[in-house]
């Protein structure tokens, strides 16, 4: 999509209110402890409980590095009017300064900085994987999904379609490689292997419509995705 195209999109966007978004990071920690949403306007708050037994085994979460108040359910801001945008517009400083949070006062998207850590006496591997639990409008063909694990940053969206010449579109240098959703309802898996008493990850996770991507249309206007990012502990012999 050229830049003026974005620019257009993005105003359009706005005055339609496009719609609204919202995020939390929960745990549930026999089956997983982590969860990433978007909501449609209609819908309501979704909360995972964390069971006393697997909470138990240590692994906490925080959206700041002290753990002085550790907890199984972390709750962001809702964002009341998403619009497209891109990469290289995203604050990712600032993200990565927030504890929570964070709210682009000149963009709209997903936006939320968090620790985990093992606070317990087992080393384990621990597991996520980023699903899409309900999409309207085909808002999975236009959305991106930013993890940022210790400062490393990687980049996923959907396979593009090809044109009709045959070929992919070409996005500008500013915008990272993306990996492709492995499906397409999963995201992303990843691992972290031999997470030890006392370790600790930071992670933000960034969502939004990247204003470059060819379906990024009017035709997506109204639409609505919603996805989990849950993480669990691997019992490996």
């Amino acid at each position: 999509m050229k830049y003026n195209k974005v620019i257009k999109a993005e105003k359009a966007l706005k005055r339609n209110k496009f719609f609204r978004i919202g995020m939390i990071l929960s745990g549930l920690l026999s089956l997983a402890f982590g969860v990433v949403t978007f909501y449609g306007q209609d819908s309501g708050n979704f909360i995972m409980s964390i069971d006393k037994e697997s909470y138990n085994r240590g692994i906490i979460l925080s959206t700041d590095d002290t753990f002085e108040f550790p907890q199984a359910q972390l709750l962001s801001d809702p964002v009341e009017e998403a619009r497209d945008l891109t990469y290289r517009w995203l604050k990712l400083d600032e993200v990565s300064e927030a504890n929570g949070n964070y709210s682009d006062p000149d963009f709209d998207y997903v936006a939320y900085t968090f620790y985990i850590k093992n606070d317990g006496n087992e080393t384990v591997n621990v597991s996520y994987h980023i699903k899409i639990t309900d999409v309207f409008n085909r808002m999975d063909e236009a959305v991106r999904v930013l993890v940022i694990i210790d400062g490393q940053e990687v980049l996923y969206q959907k396979e593009d379609q090809k044109n009709s010449d045959g070929e992919y579109p070409i996005y500008p240098p500013s915008i990272p490689k993306a990996d492709y959703f492995l499906t397409d309802l999963i995201v992303a898996r990843t691992t972290f292997n031999h997470f030890e008493p006392e370790d600790v990850k930071k992670i933000s996770v960034l969502i939004w419509l990247e204003g470059y991507d060819p379906d990024t249309t009017d035709e997506i206007l109204g639409g609505m995705i919603k996805m989990e990012m849950i993480f669990s502990i691997e019992n490996r012999s």
